[in-house]
């Protein structure tokens, strides 16, 4: 098994924080064996890696919750200074006393610490894997948001760290803790719209013409150790699209829209299917319409067949992008799930769903095929966060299993792997490999390439085995 690679002397003039000012700390011993598990009174304790608007907003429910805060870590000092101040005002407002965390540039720094029981990892998408690997290794548990992997084969090296080093992992898919996410989900399973053959996914936006832009390239900020930023990523010059939040728009470090937001969609669609493996993807589209410097589609058109596991059927999910002028009146709002029954339809978003029936003549009469059915919304982000804490103590499986949500980021990955090399692919998901045929006897090598990427050194992606 790899072992992470010899600390380098990264941005020794960090901040220690008292409340929200400090000096750099760090412990240079990896913790390997012997992990500590907080028995159900204990207050647990949490770091934070990757302090930018996903950490701080989960960090909150964290506080929440009654997690102590012990580290931040982030390469970006203004990043830390400001979740510092977060922590200190939550602290204040509630009457809780002062105590000291240690902050860092460098997320092995916060991993040394023996008493952080378990950490976020809300980085960008291309340092997602190292950090919740190193962490499972380091006896912690890791709460790290969606996609959890850049790529498949990191993804796979993830699940079999949670795996091998017994630790529990929720991915921040929350929509899986919504009790209307939930109802919608065992309405679809127990028939109420009959039976499934199509369902549908997407993300409508209007962007056009210039999207994000085309700002040109300039030196890093000098608050920012942008070499540790970009990691295993390739070295590009620094450019503010290829940064923070925008990052997610190009492929050295993200997925684009089918991984940044049809992962979530789509993870509700394997659920009330009970399936989370298509058997293949046909992907087209490309940036048609916007003038910017991403270099992830601005429109995509993915169709996917899967098998019913209950009766060994075919049915077909399609995801539909656009981030240009669009008309918004075949589905409204702008993202969302529809399930296309014999009996009727379920449209579903985070603002609650509804079922419209299917009708039949009998006679003169018109009847409808099921009953109709509308929901409000539910709470999603702080639930999730709650059960994470709790199988945090139990030793139990949290509701978005890093397993499961592997292969529900597989999917969408592959959705860039088709439209990659042009055309349909077939997946085998147990040998997590494409090929060029539905009986699996031709392997794709130009799909396959994709399936990982070579690691800019001095980093190296662990190949761990279960």
């Amino acid at each position: 098994m790899s072992q992470r690679p010899n600390r380098r002397q990264f941005m020794r003039d960090g901040i220690t924080v008292l409340g929200a000012a400090a000096a750099l700390h760090g412990v240079h011993t990896m913790v390997h064996g012997g992990p500590r598990v907080p028995s159900a009174l204990e207050e647990l304790t949490v770091g934070l890696i990757g302090c930018g608007g996903m950490g701080r907003a989960n960090l909150r429910d964290f506080m929440r919750a009654g997690v102590r805060v012990a580290a931040l870590c982030d390469p970006d000092k203004r990043h830390i200074e400001r979740t510092a101040n977060e922590v200190e005002k939550f602290r204040k407002q509630r009457n809780q006393p002062v105590e000291k965390f240690t902050t860092h540039a460098d997320f092995r720094e916060l991993l040394d610490r023996k008493d952080v029981d378990c950490v976020i990892v809300a980085t960008p998408d291309h340092w997602h894997a190292l950090p919740t690997i190193y962490a499972c290794q380091a006896g912690k548990d890791v709460y790290c948001e969606k996609p959890i992997s850049h790529n498949i084969v990191e993804g796979r090296m993830m699940v079999n760290a949670v795996k091998r080093y017994k630790r529990v992992c929720q991915i921040g898919t929350q929509q899986r803790s919504g009790a209307h996410f939930q109802r919608a989900i065992e309405l679809v399973k127990k028939g109420a719209i009959g039976e499934v053959y199509m369902t549908r996914t997407w993300n409508l936006s209007n962007e056009h013409p210039d999207g994000i832009g085309n700002p040109p390239d300039s030196d890093p900020p000098p608050y920012v150790d942008y070499d540790l930023w970009l990691g295993p990523a390739p070295k590009r010059p620094f450019n503010k699209n290829r940064f923070h939040y925008t990052w997610r728009w190009f492929f050295d470090y993200a997925a684009g829209m089918v991984g940044d937001w049809n992962v979530h969609l789509q993870d509700i669609i394997h659920l009330a299917m009970g399936t989370f493996h298509p058997i293949s993807v046909h992907a087209s589209g490309g940036k048609l319409a916007l003038r910017d410097n991403r270099d992830t589609p601005d429109t995509l058109e993915v169709t996917y067949e899967f098998i019913r596991p209950s009766d060994g059927k075919k049915f077909v999910q399609v995801y539909t992008m656009r981030k240009f002028c669009v008309d918004r009146s075949q589905w409204s709002p702008g993202h969302g799930m529809q399930f296309l029954g014999t009996d009727g339809v379920l449209n579903l978003n985070r603002g609650g769903f509804e079922i419209i029936p299917e009708v039949r003549r009998e006679g003169k009469k018109t009847v409808e095929r099921t009953e109709p059915i509308k929901s409000g919304g539910s709470d999603q982000h702080y639930p999730h966060v709650v059960n994470f804490l709790e199988c945090v103590r139990s030793r139990g499986t949290p509701r978005s299993d890093i397993e499961s949500m592997h292969y529900t980021t597989v999917a969408c990955h592959l959705a860039n792997i088709s439209w990659r090399v042009g055309r349909k692919i077939y997946w085998d998901h147990k040998r997590e490999l494409c090929f060029k045929d539905p009986e699996h006897k031709i392997p794709d090598a130009d799909a396959n390439r994709w399936l990982a990427r070579e690691y800019r050194k001095p980093w190296e992606l662990p190949k761990i085995e279960v």
